[in-house]
C-alpha cells in the first residue's frame, strides 16, 4: 500500500506542476500571434526539444517496448526513423518553411496553389490531429488508469482538465514550457526503467539465454514494415502542424534547421531505450503479455524511481495531446473562423481560447466509449503522408501541380487511404503507400492532360 501511495502522489504531482507551468505564461499570451508562436521567445535548442517531444507518445515508448519483446530490438527503428524525418527536414523543408512566414500547412500550400486548396488541407488535417487525439485519450487513459490504479473515465477526464488548462491559458509558450518537462520526464523515466534492467541482468546473466537470437537482427520486425514506418513517420515530420508552429516561432531559416537537427539527434536514444527496456524484459519476464514489456519493472523497482517512470509514461501521453490540440486550434481559427467573422484582437484571442476547450473537450466521449480507435495512430500519420507530399511538390516541382490538381489529388489521396484502412490494407496494400502514390499520380496525369491539350491546341 505504502508503495502505491508514493507512485500515485509522485505521479499526481507531476501532473498537477506541470499544468500550472503551462498556466503560468497566461501574462505572454495577450494575442494570437503570441498564442500560435511564440516568436523569438524560444531558441533553437529548446524549440527542437519541443519538435522531439510531439511524436514520442506511449506509441512510442510503451509500443516501442511492447513491439521489442515480441521482435527484438528492431522495434528502435520505430522512433529512429523519426529522427531519420527531422534529419531530411532539416534540409529540405524546414528553412523554406521558416522563410515563408506561415504557421498553418494549409496557408503553406495556398501561398502556391491558392485558397482552394487551403480549406481541403486544413479539413484533412483537423480530421488527421482529431483522430491522433482521440486515439491519445483512449491509449492514454488506459495506461494512466492501470499505473495509478483509478478508473479509465476517471483517467480521461484528468487528462482532458490538464491539457484543456495548459493549452487555454499559456498557447505554444505554455504548451512548450509545459512540453520540456514532459520530455525531461520522459528521458528519465526510460533511463531508470532501463538502468533497472541492465541491473537485473548482470545478476542473473542466464537470463539472456531466453531471448531468441532473431530479436538480435536489425531487420526483425520487416523489411516492409521498417519501410512504411520510414515513410509514415518522415511524412508525418514534413506535413505535422505543431512541428510548423514551432518552426516558425524561430527568427531565422538557420535557427530552423538546427532545431530540426536537435529534434533528430535527440529522437534516436529514445527508440534504443525503449527496445532495450523490451527485449531486457523478454530475458526477465518471459510469460508475461507483450503490453507489460515495460510495466512490469514498475513492480520490482524503488517506489520512488518507479514514480519517476510512470510520470515519465504519463508525460508521452500529455506532450501528444498538448500538440495536436494546438494544431487544431491554430487551423481553425485561421482557415475558418477568422475568415468568417472578422474579428478584432480582443475578440480574436477570446474565440482561440474557447476553440482550444471545446478541442479539448471533444474527444473525451470518444474515449469513454470507442476504446478500439487506439489502432488510428499511424492511419493518422499515412493522412498526413499526402499532405507532406504536396508539401515538397511546392517547394522543388512547383512546375507539376496546379490549384486544381492540387486539390483533386489530396482528395482522392485521403479518399482512397481511409478506404484501404477501414479494409485492413486489402492485397497486401499498406495504405501509407496509397497516400504517397496516389497524389503523385494525379498530379502527374493531370500535368500530362494539360500539357496535351495545349500541344492540341496549338496544332489546331
Amino acid at each position: 500500500m505504502e508503495r502505491l501511495t508514493v507512485i500515485f502522489g509522485l505521479s499526481f504531482f507531476f501532473i498537477i506542476i506541470v499544468t500550472l507551468v503551462g498556466m503560468c505564461s497566461l501574462k505572454r499570451t495577450k494575442d494570437t500571434e503570441s498564442f500560435m508562436t511564440a516568436k523569438h521567445q524560444m531558441g533553437p535548442i529548446v524549440i527542437g526539444i519541443l519538435m522531439m517531444s510531439e511524436f514520442i507518445g506511449t506509441g512510442s515508448t510503451l509500443g516501442t517496448a511492447q513491439a521489442a519483446y515480441e521482435h527484438g530490438i528492431s522495434a528502435a527503428w520505430n522512433v529512429i526513423t523519426l529522427g531519420l524525418g527531422y534529419l531530411l527536414y532539416a534540409y529540405l523543408l524546414a528553412p523554406k518553411f521558416n522563410k515563408l512566414g506561415e504557421y498553418t500547412i494549409s496557408g503553406a500550400l495556398a501561398s502556391r496553389y491558392g485558397n482552394g486548396i487551403r480549406t481541403v488541407v486544413s479539413l484533412t488535417m483537423i480530421y488527421a490531429l482529431t483522430t491522433v487525439n482521440v486515439s491519445m485519450y483512449t491509449g492514454g487513459a488506459a495506461t494512466v488508469a492501470s499505473l495509478l490504479g483509478i478508473s479509465i473515465q476517471t483517467a480521461v477526464f484528468i487528462i482532458g482538465a490538464a491539457t484543456i488548462l495548459n493549452l487555454s491559458f499559456g498557447g505554444i509558450r505554455g504548451v512548450g514550457h509545459s512540453n520540456l518537462i514532459h520530455a525531461t520526464f520522459k528521458y528519465l523515466g526510460l533511463i531508470v526503467v532501463a538502468w533497472a534492467g541492465w541491473t537485473m541482468l548482470r545478476a542473473e546473466p542466464r537470463a539472456y539465454r531466453l531471448i531468441p537470437q532473431t530479436h538480435y537482427s536489425l531487420t526483425g520486425v520487416g523489411v516492409s514494415t521498417l519501410l512504411a514506418w520510414t515513410v509514415a513517420n518522415t511524412g508525418a515530420v514534413f506535413s505535422t502542424q505543431y512541428v510548423i508552429q514551432c518552426i516558425s516561432s524561430l527568427s531565422s531559416p538557420g535557427d530552423a534547421k538546427k532545431a530540426s537537427i536537435v529534434a533528430a539527434v535527440t529522437m534516436a536514444p529514445i527508440g534504443i531505450l525503449a527496445a532495450y527496456i523490451g527485449l531486457s524484459s523478454r530475458a526477465l519476464f518471459p510469460n508475461i503479455d507483450s503490453v507489460m514489456a515495460m510495466p512490469a519493472f514498475f513492480n520490482v523497482m524503488n517506489p520512488w524511481t518507479a514514480g519517476i517512470a510512470v510520470s515519465g509514461i504519463i508525460a508521452a501521453t500529455f506532450v501528444t495531446v498538448l500538440a495536436c490540440q494546438l494544431g487544431a486550434t491554430a487551423l481553425i481559427m485561421k482557415d475558418f473562423y477568422i475568415p468568417l467573422v472578422n474579428p478584432d484582437e480582443k475578440h480574436k484571442i477570446r474565440a482561440t481560447r474557447i476553440i482550444s476547450i471545446l478541442i479539448g473537450l471533444a474527444p473525451i466521449p470518444f474515449a469513454l466509449y470507442v476504446p478500439g480507435l487506439l489502432k488510428t495512430i499511424f492511419f493518422a500519420r499515412a493522412l498526413r503522408t499526402t499532405v507532406a507530399v504536396l508539401a515538397v511538390f511546392m517547394f522543388y516541382l512547383p512546375w507539376l501541380g496546379t490549384n486544381k490538381s492540387t486539390v483533386l489529388a489530396l482528395v482522392l489521396s485521403v479518399i482512397g487511404t481511409t478506404v484501404f484502412f477501414i479494409l485492413d490494407n486489402p492485397w497486401g496494400i499498406d495504405n501509407i503507400y496509397v497516400a504517397v502514390v496516389v497524389p503523385v499520380l494525379v498530379m502527374l496525369a493531370c500535368h500530362l492532360f494539360e500539357k496535351n491539350r495545349q500541344q492540341i491546341g496549338i496544332v489546331n
